[in-house]
């Protein structure tokens, strides 16, 4: 678990490039007639509260209920052990500008209040602390303009100038809550989890060699588990088929027990709680939520798949049948055997696996059909953890990929993403959908911002390029990031 050790952390990554964002937005305020302001996105998972925790410097696993008794306690010490990271968020806050947080599904619990106040408040004790003793002098008028800047969304961020940005795990199965701005189960104050923080604290984080970073380090087939097991199991004393058979059995029975069936009741308080949270129409918020996944613990059969608990539990009867084959048939049938190993090779054609890129496509699908729903002029996705960014028809559509300790090795020698992608979008002076939009996907390399994918929204009728010319780097209004 070495990706989880200080060297690889990307703190002082995004301390640099943060500072270097505000040195560019002092330049365009003096270059300009007036002073431009900075939106700063947090795109979800920011924080990981799937992680093992440690102990006494020891890795822990766990599957703590997500409520604000475990999750303020991690939240802290999270906060501590990251202190150049958030006084950098403090030197951005204290600059005038806003920070927003988005709730991903490894970080929902920050939609709790306790977390949100808790983070708000290191948040603006580091923005205080990079302000100068005359404006100190004011604390208390100081700590509550400076807490209206940091933002908070369970769900979505809309901005004035119609660009939205959400994590997108509403849109994968495997993660997807029912109910994303009060996502309890049955108990109230607790956090119904998902397949997909269920797999990381039950089987994933339990593998060592697995980076959850990754997709490629665990998404793998059945000769690939074999070789891992061969290269870091068979001469070990740990077991990797004992941790997939109880970490995927207790994630089938968990996603049994907890299962919350729809309500209505609760889909209306969700939905209202969005618009009033984001300002966004109701009816937009609506049509948004239809285009959700339905949670797995709805398709069990899905999750059975995933996890090979259908192959397994197929093989182990295949095997059976066959012994009694053997066993009670006469010799000239022996052959006949072979017939429960043939069906489970059938099976496994027939009804294939969905790829991980399966779910991912739907996931960049969807933000065309956000877009629609809200009439937006940009739609910014992260969970992926794949960098996108692309103009169609005047719209912009990105995703912010991912600055976690992501390596193609164990050794951490090898990064996935040498340069660490964002979103970055201007808007022009104007009113709501007058403002002129720019901007696009860039990355953070060697000190400087470089465009990958940037343009300008043309004017209406005309056709836009996906990789124009025009830099977005200067004074942009909102800036996106996934950490």
């Amino acid at each position: 678990m070495r990706y989880r050790q200080a060297p690889y952390s990307p703190d002082s990554e995004v301390a640099a490039m943060l500072d270097a964002l505000r040195d560019e937005m002092r330049q365009d305020t003096a270059r300009g007639a007036g002073r431009d302001e900075l939106t700063l996105v947090l795109n979800g998972d920011v924080f990981d509260f799937d992680a093992p925790r440690v102990i006494d410097q020891q890795s822990v696993f766990h599957d703590l209920p997500r409520s604000a008794e475990h999750a303020v306690p991690a939240m802290k010490a999270i906060l501590a052990d990251h202190p150049v990271f958030i006084e950098a968020l403090g030197r951005v806050v204290a600059d005038g500008h806003t920070v927003v947080f988005i709730s991903g599904n490894h970080d929902v619990q920050l939609t709790l209040p306790e977390v949100r106040d808790l983070v708000r408040a290191r948040v603006v004790d580091a923005a205080l602390a990079a302000l100068g003793d005359a404006q100190r002098s004011s604390a208390p008028h100081a700590r509550a303009a400076l807490g209206a800047r940091v933002v908070f969304r369970a769900w979505f961020h809309k901005t004035p100038d119609g660009i939205i940005v959400e994590h997108g795990n509403q849109y994968d199965a495997y993660c997807s809550y029912r109910y994303p701005m009060v996502p309890f189960g049955r108990k109230p104050g607790e956090i119904q989890p998902t397949m997909g923080s269920l797999v990381c604290r039950l089987l994933v984080s339990r593998m060592g060699y697995f980076n959850p970073h990754v997709d490629a380090s665990f998404m793998l087939s059945a000769f690939g588990y074999l070789a891992h097991w061969a290269r870091y199991y068979m001469f070990s004393s740990r077991s990797l088929a004992g941790a997939w058979a109880l970490g995927a059995l207790r994630t089938l029975v968990e996603l049994v027990r907890r299962r919350e069936p729809e309500r209505r009741a609760r889909l209306r308080e969700c939905l209202a709680a969005a618009a009033q949270e984001t300002g966004a129409p109701l009816r937009a918020v609506a049509r948004h939520a239809r285009l959700f996944a339905p949670p797995a613990e709805d398709r069990l059969g899905l999750v059975a798949r995933e996890l090979w608990l259908d192959r397994a539990a197929l093989a182990l009867l295949a095997v059976g049948v066959a012994l009694v084959w053997l066993l009670l048939a006469p010799l000239w049938l022996a052959p006949g055997a072979l017939v429960a190993p043939a069906a489970l090779i059938v099976y496994e054609r027939l009804v294939p696996k969905l790829p991980l890129d399966a779910t991912w496509q739907r996931v960049s699908r969807a933000a065309r059909h956000v877009a629609r729903a809200h009439r937006a002029r940009a739609v910014v996705f992260g969970h992926t953890h794949t960098p996108e960014g692309t103009w169609e028809g005047g719209l912009f559509f990105g995703n912010t990929g991912s600055w976690s300790a992501a390596f193609e090795d164990v050794a951490c020698t090898k990064p996935v993403f040498a340069a660490r992608p964002l979103v970055w979008l201007r808007s022009e002076p104007g009113a709501g959908s007058a403002a002129r939009l720019s901007g696009g996907l860039v990355t953070w390399k060697n000190g400087r911002f470089e465009a990958l994918a940037a343009s300008v929204a043309p004017p209406a009728g005309q056709r836009s390029e996906p990789h124009g010319a025009h830099p977005p780097l200067q004074s942009p209004a909102t800036a996106t990031l996934r950490t």
